[in-house]
């Protein structure tokens, strides 16, 4: 004999329905089996209407209730719902910057040619692999001559392949002076003459695009540098066999070091480099103040500490 549901509480009962209902519909596929699991764990005993007629509603449903439900259930679909998978480039290049930042100059550069083989006009990994192939090859003992002139060849290409992926990127006409300028120690004669022109082009351009680039400012003050005391002799049969070198002056070099301490004074081998500039001019006493610097400022770069070493050694020769 089917028993009567009196009508206050099926009236209860249907408005509870149509609340629940569109709730529930709202909700996507995953959220179906939420709800259900999320009903069970609420009230086990409640599992049919007729049920829950008998107990008599013992805990009431209102519109509290049934908002307080629907946060759970929203919350509790997110979290079910898979993470988006992230950026497989963006990691390779962070996984290659952290390389880079513990001078691992070949398992970085690995990493950059990896992203290349993927994105092959990734301007950012062309000119990371080319830089940390330079560093590489300039870490190889001194008579590893073979292998380190192939490096820096093979950074020198990279870079020029950066350039031609993005000519208006500074980074790639900046790592390419630097990669030109490693090369050239192992060129002669004309080829060395023209490298070293196109090593001034370089970072002119460089210059136009990042104005307060301190290492272009460094690899010129160094251009300069090299071309101001290069011998009489050398100088005169250049000229006669190659029409001449490109012209430089120490009074330039110091402008460059000094421009280069000024965006980055922080960076210890500018005021070495401006001591050695002064060494060469023969202004022993202009040397005292950047030797010190040396010596004062905390190491951040590879090279630092042999760095530090050459100042003291400089410093006790100009006193």
């Amino acid at each position: 004999m089917r028993r009567e549901i009196p009508m206050k509480q099926f009236c209860f009962l249907l408005l509870t329905l149509m609340v629940m209902v569109p709730l529930a519909f709202s909700q996507d596929t995953v959220a179906d089996s939420t709800l259900q699991e999320a009903a069970v764990e609420t009230d086990t005993t409640a599992a049919t209407p007729e049920e829950a007629v008998e107990t008599g509603f013992q805990q009431d449903i209102t519109a509290d209730s049934i908002s307080a439900a629907a946060d759970t259930l929203a919350a509790d679909t997110t979290a079910a719902l898979p993470e988006e998978a992230g950026d497989p480039i963006a990691e390779l290049m962070a996984k290659g910057d952290a390389l880079a930042d513990e001078w691992e100059h070949g398992e970085a550069a690995g990493i950059y040619l990896q992203i290349l083989e993927t994105d092959s006009q990734n301007y950012e990994a062309a000119w990371k692999a080319g830089d940390e192939l330079t560093e590489q090859a300039n870490q190889l003992p001194e008579k590893a001559k073979e292998e380190k002139e192939a490096g820096f060849a093979q950074a020198v290409a990279l870079c020029e392949r950066a350039i031609a992926i993005n000519p208006d990127g500074w980074e790639g006409h900046l790592y390419l002076a630097k990669a030109l300028g490693r090369l050239a120690l192992f060129r002669g004669g004309k080829e060395k003459i023209n490298m070293s022109r196109r090593i001034r082009e370089e970072v002119d351009k460089t210059l136009a695009l990042n104005p307060e680039s301190d290492l272009a400012y460094h690899i010129l003050g160094r251009w300069h540098q090299n071309l101001a005391n290069l011998s009489w002799l050398l100088k005169s049969f250049a000229k006669i066999l190659y029409g001449g070198v490109p012209p430089g002056t120490n009074e330039e070099a110091v402008e460059a070091f000094q421009k280069a301490i000024q965006y980055n004074p922080d960076n210890i081998v500018h005021y070495l480099e401006l001591a050695r500039t002064y060494q060469y001019m023969g202004k022993k006493s202009m040397m005292i103040d950047p030797l010190n610097k040396v010596l004062e400022l905390p190491p951040t770069e590879e090279d630092d500490a042999e760095y530090k070493e050459e100042a003291r050694e400089m410093l006790e020769k100009a006193r």
